[in-house]
């Protein structure tokens, strides 16, 4: 189920433990930004059609509306912070060095924040889950600048350090680039059985190892991928839904919708109508 409505205010910042038994995040887009740091554990994070192994330390920044899905062993317990905010929070920053820097250094990507200077960013993020318990009535302006100043930190590391930005998962690079070409192609015909002909890979091993790899179920990630660019049709065009449904890659205008309303909780009509509220 997509987060699409889960977001009332403007800001929510949360620490979640994880033992043996909890699953995996479900994947999902939403119309904010999402700042995922790994306190302890390990977890695969996959957004879009890049594969990322987290560890200690490693931050991953989730754009706007950029499909994503987090996995976590069977065996082990993790801790991580998330923190969600909608780009109305950035204005001041915009201001200030400019919307087109802001957002270029906000695109996906993950960083590993140096041994030194996790106490600070923890910090931070524990100075922001108080304030955000409702102190008295100066927390909101204490959230807006711990935020601020974390997002200035963001900036500096991707921009100004060295050795901190972390590169994809090398150990899966056919998976990798099986992703890339669905998500390049989304609206051609992608069938297990293309895919495994074209990538020179048994159609078990396909299957099993895309879904150990990224955490999708091979169609399971075509659709995701077409409803997200159906999404962005449905709001930035006036075309009729069943074209979108065809220029997405679905064949069947009925199935698009009922697709559509799995992933996204409401119809397409519908998604398009609170277009205002996203």
């Amino acid at each position: 189920m997509d987060y699409l409505f889960d977001m009332p205010t403007d800001f929510k910042v949360y620490k979640i433990k994880r033992d043996k038994s909890s699953g995996s995040q479900p994947a999902h887009t939403h119309p904010y930004y999402e700042i995922f740091y790994l306190i302890n554990g390990d977890c695969t994070f996959f957004i879009d059609h890049n594969i990322y192994k987290l560890n200690r330390g490693d931050l991953i920044i989730v754009p706007q509306g950029e499909l994503h899905k987090s996995s976590f062993p069977q065996h082990g317990s993790s801790e991580r912070y998330v923190l969600c905010f909608k780009e109305s929070n950035l204005k001041w920053l915009n201001d200030i060095v400019g919307p087109d820097f802001v957002k270029e250094s906000l695109s996906t990507g993950v960083i590993s924040i140096p041994d030194k200077r996790r106490d600070y960013v923890e910090a931070l993020m524990n100075k922001m889950i108080f304030e955000n318990e409702g102190q008295d009535i100066l927390s909101p302006a204490f959230i807006r600048t711990g935020l601020i100043e974390l997002v200035l930190f963001i900036i500096r590391c991707r921009r100004y350090e060295e050795n901190v930005i972390k590169e994809l998962d090398v150990d899966n690079q056919l998976m990798q680039q099986i992703a890339t070409y669905i998500y390049e192609n989304y609206d051609k015909k992608l069938s297990l059985e293309d895919m495994s002909d074209k990538f020179h890979i048994s159609r078990s091993y396909l299957s099993k190892k895309f879904k150990a790899v990224t955490g999708f179920g091979f169609k399971e990630y075509i659709v995701n991928v077409r409803i997200k660019n159906a999404c962005r049709l449905l709001l930035e065009t006036n075309k009729s839904i069943t074209d979108i449904a065809f220029e997405c890659g679905f064949n069947d205008s009925n199935y698009f919708g009922d697709a559509f309303r799995h992933v996204k909780g409401v119809s397409p009509n519908k998604y398009r109508k609170n277009k205002e509220a996203i």
